[in-house]
């Protein structure tokens, strides 16, 4: 027997050992099989690391961390989905949208409810959101878009805070009596300094003819001088400052969520 087992190469002989010692009763293979009571999938590991809000000083220190950080960098942080179910309890669930969400329009052009597909007469509302994350209570403010509906269930207990936007008529006359009182202004002060030039050469005038008088007894001839030259009384307007890209970009956008 022993010459036998000489013979084999070390995967034949711990598949003998294997079926000789261990499997010899029905159901042992059982034994073979591996335990998977404490296998992780990434899906939790994000979400035992996960973090609503990533501050500059957080260590990442262990491949968990990363791999949660580097989904965190991934969301959209301007808009938030949130789950009303339990609202009456006075809980709402909130989280970040992701690309495809931000694509679809969900969340902005779409109510941002996560079962809740309307689009019209959205809302957005800045919510302090309290939540508790790895045993630390902690608040953020987010913005949410949501219709009548589920903006009656986000305020069911307590009215938040609505975000209005002025309408296009009401912020062009808005700018318009902006304009006009620096206008205003500029007259004024262009008509202060029209009448401060006269009186200047009102007095410079009665000097110049108090003078020739003076020659005219005395017989005395001087050489004559220049009358001087007045102030100018225009003064330089509003300069218009030019917007960027950036800035037109998101005038687009609230004229579109109006």
């Amino acid at each position: 027997m022993s010459r036998r087992l000489a013979k084999l190469n070390p995967y034949e002989l711990h598949k003998h050992l294997i079926n000789e010692y261990i499997l010899t009763k029905p159901g042992a293979t059982k034994l073979l099989q591996r335990d998977t009571s404490r296998d992780k999938t990434d899906r939790d590991v994000l979400r035992e690391h996960h973090r609503f809000l990533w501050e500059d000083g957080d260590t990442v220190d262990s491949w968990e961390k990363q791999l949660a950080k580097k989904y965190y960098d991934k969301l959209f942080r301007e808009y938030c989905i949130a789950d009303l179910s339990r609202y009456r309890e006075n809980k709402v669930a909130m989280r970040w949208r992701i690309e495809k969400e931000v694509v679809l329009g969900k969340g902005q052009f779409i109510c941002g409810g996560r079962s809740c597909e309307e689009r019209e007469a959205l809302r957005s509302w800045e919510v302090n959101f309290a939540y508790l994350e790895q045993g630390a209570k902690k608040n953020a403010l987010v913005k949410l878009r949501l219709c009548p509906s589920c903006s009656d269930k986000l305020n069911y207990h307590s009215k938040k805070r609505e975000i209005k936007r002025l309408k296009k008529r009401e912020k062009k006359e808005k700018i318009s009596r902006r304009d006009k009182v620096e206008e205003s202004d500029i007259v004024e002060a262009g008509s202060i300094v029209q009448s401060s030039t006269e009186e200047r050469t009102s007095d410079r005038e009665t000097e110049d003819s108090d003078n020739q008088a003076e020659t005219s007894v005395h017989d005395a001839e001087l050489p004559s001088s220049s009358a001087p030259a007045t102030d100018s009384c225009w003064t330089k307007g509003p300069e218009v400052e030019e917007k960027t890209r950036e800035e037109e970009f998101d005038e687009y956008l609230e004229d579109l969520l109006l």
